[in-house]
């Protein structure tokens, strides 16, 4: 295989070495022991799953349901609606990624990546990243070829047109019989108490907060939503189901929609974080709760763990008793 790269304006064709599963599997090993991969131990497992999926051919098989079961113990009645912690830690996954290429791992010859709207890792070498340019324009006809016809590009450009509709109207239909299949999902989700979970803020203006911040909401997501009392959803993603809340909020007797927000402040070597459970309609403080910890005699992920763990038990506690209204 070739590969044309630019020298000083010059483009120029070099040998690009063919892949091998043990590269993969080397550049995985690089990765997870590197410390720039910023990531818990689940979202290890998370990567190395679907790598090795891959790896096997079964890169058909990666779908959010198959790793909720086998990396996060989800049971056999896992429901993909309800439970978004595949979605959550493949976010967390991306980033975690993302944060090692620019560090250490920047001169790294192989990159693995999880492309957004799947799970199927992809993998390519850095050389691949190097594209030739597009040419100005089309390159003139041989002289000994005749030109084509006019009417050829005109039956051509009608069969296209043609294909593109049908291809176009193909996803709609899928979209409409996949509606009706997750219907009776939504609905029966829509029975149980539902929390809106904001992102939370970081007061003190620093980087380090603000992932400790960003990382704690999305731990806050991975243990609430296995809840079975719950629907939880990420306020980033109201815009797309507005139809589902609609029907929460009419429910206004039951008061099953709330709001989780949290602010994060940092002096010196303390963490505090001050969280409030809303209610959805009145926006009246449901429940509050402060927490402090030290940075640093606890590790990044050990401190995010516990304390979203302790505000998970709290949230969850104080809706039990509404979720068993009838």
């Amino acid at each position: 295989m070739t590969q044309s790269t630019s020298s000083n304006g010059v483009w120029v064709s070099h040998a690009v070495p063919v892949m091998s599963q043990e590269d993969v599997r080397a550049q995985l090993r690089r990765i997870l022991g590197g410390g720039d991969f910023d990531a818990p131990e689940r979202v290890r497992r998370f990567l190395s799953y679907v790598v090795e999926e891959k790896l096997s051919g079964h890169g058909d098989r990666i779908k959010a349901y198959g790793i909720a079961v086998e990396v996060f113990g989800r049971s056999a009645d896992f429901d993909v609606m309800s439970d978004p912690v595949v979605r959550i830690e493949a976010g967390r996954l991306r980033r975690g990624l993302e944060r090692y290429y620019l560090l250490e791992g920047s001169t790294d010859p192989l990159v693995i990546d999880i492309p957004k709207g799947g799970y199927v890792p992809s993998f390519r070498w850095r050389l691949d990243d190097q594209e030739a340019p597009e040419p100005l324009s089309p390159p003139a006809l041989p002289p000994d070829e005749p030109p084509r016809p006019r009417t050829s590009g005109w039956l051509w450009r009608n069969w296209l047109v043609g294909v593109t509709a049908a291809l176009a109207i193909i996803p709609l239909v899928a979209t409409m019989v996949m509606a009706k299949r997750s219907a009776p999902t939504q609905q029966a989700s829509l029975l149980r108490s539902a929390v809106v979970v904001k992102p939370f803020v970081s007061l003190t203006g620093t980087a380090e907060t603000e992932a400790f911040a960003a990382q704690l909401t999305d731990e806050l997501l991975s243990q609430l939503a296995p809840r079975g009392e719950l629907t939880v959803f990420r306020s980033e993603d109201l815009s797309a189901l507005v139809p589902s809340l609609s029907a929460v909020r009419s429910d206004r007797s039951s008061g099953k929609r709330h709001i989780l927000e949290g602010v994060v402040r940092t002096s010196d070597s303390k963490v505090r974080i001050t969280s409030l459970l809303l209610d959805g309609e009145t926006t009246a403080i449901v429940w509050s709760g402060s927490y402090e910890a030290d940075l640093n005699s606890n590790s990044a992920f050990e401190l995010e763990t516990r304390l979203a763990s302790r505000i998970t038990e709290a949230v969850s506690s104080r809706l039990r008793p509404a979720a068993t209204v009838h």
